[in-house]
């Protein structure tokens, strides 16, 4: 079994990292490195490397505790606005190379709480969302008869009103839309389902990321704190649990690095990225939650890595779904797909 980076993937990784020990606002470092331009398509002003490529960045946030789920939203939203012939996106393409644009999706991870009237008009409140503003929002609203549409809406402070929220401490927004307008966007089923299993990869790569620095930190720490004159790793009961998490996150980083190969060529099977991340999440929880056990008291500051890690894990893993849900979804497929 060969666990060895791709060298490309190495390289991403290494900028990324470098980028994030630089002072300035994270999104600008890492445009600066060529990110998110690494991943999106040659259409959209990128390098077309992929979703392997986006893998490595997204890992490597994850391993520095900088989420910064603005990035991803913005990704999502422009795949599926690749290939929906809008017009006026290039000073907004623009911003987003510099890491001083955004782009969100509304109503897409799960059911719809915004309406569009007869008007032609969106009404009401957003999901929690990423605190940063946004240049412009893809916002699935509910029909009458139980459908949906799907707009491009700018922001407007007369007709959309950010509102402040919070998720576990991490800053987060919701957004009111009272009679907003929207340009109609056609989104197709295949391009939907092709970038929300793209979205769900990239997120499975940070909670492992997340999942790496919490076992990483906690393996340091009872390798150094004693306990009966011996160091804590040295017991199996702290051991063992250490050390099926790692094997664990082994076979999860080949899983990951297969779906997102796969995505790129045309060839990912419809469960695999539900898959992922459910697996990722539960992962990265597990792994979070033994970090803080070891390390007691301490762990519980607000400002360690095992509290910070903790906060974020329990806030990505379900950014996109919960775990359940996802493997419902993986199973589901997976029966289909066996004519079941």
């Amino acid at each position: 079994m060969d666990l060895h980076q791709d060298p490309i993937q190495s390289r991403i990784a290494d900028a990324v990292g470098l980028a994030l020990t630089h002072t300035g606002e994270a999104r600008r470092e890492l445009a600066a490195v060529g990110v998110p331009a690494i991943g999106l398509p040659v259409a959209l002003g990128g390098m077309g490397l992929g979703l392997s490529a986006d893998i490595a960045v997204n890992r490597e946030l994850g391993r520095a505790l900088e989420t910064v789920p603005e990035l991803r939203e913005t990704v999502l939203c422009l795949e599926l606005l690749a290939d929906a012939g809008v017009d006026g996106l290039g000073d907004v393409l623009s911003r987003i190379h510099e890491g001083t644009g955004t782009a969100v999706t509304v109503g897409l991870h799960g059911p719809t709480t915004v309406r569009l009237d007869g008007d032609g008009l969106l009404w009401g409140t957003s999901e929690a969302l990423p605190a940063a503003d946004w240049d412009v929002a893809l916002v699935r609203a509910a029909t009458d008869g139980g459908g949906h549409r799907w707009l491009l809406v700018r922001p407007d402070g007369a007709t959309v009103h950010r509102e402040e929220a919070a998720l576990l401490g991490a800053p987060a927004a919701r957004w009111r839309f009272e009679a907003a307008a929207g340009q109609p966007v056609p989104v197709v089923e295949a391009q939907l389902r092709r970038a929300v299993a793209a979205a769900r990869t990239r997120q499975a790569a940070l909670l492992l990321g997340i999942a790496s620095r919490a076992l990483d930190t906690a393996r340091a720490h009872v390798g150094r704190r004693l306990q009966f004159g011996r160091p804590l790793l040295e017991f199996q009961t702290v051991s063992h649990r250490i050390t099926t998490l790692l094997g664990d996150a082994d076979g999860w980083e080949l899983l990951l690095n297969e779906t997102a190969w796969a995505h790129d060529r045309g060839t990912g099977a419809p469960a695999a990225a539900p898959q992922i991340l459910a697996a990722a999440a539960e992962h990265a929880l597990k792994a979070a939650r033994l970090s803080l056990q070891l390390h007691g008291v301490r762990g519980m500051l607000a400002h360690s890595v095992p509290a910070t890690a903790y906060r974020l894990a329990t806030v990505e893993a379900v950014r996109l779904g919960p775990p359940a849900g996802l493997w419902l979804e993986a199973g589901r497929a997976r029966l289909a797909g066996a004519g079941v």
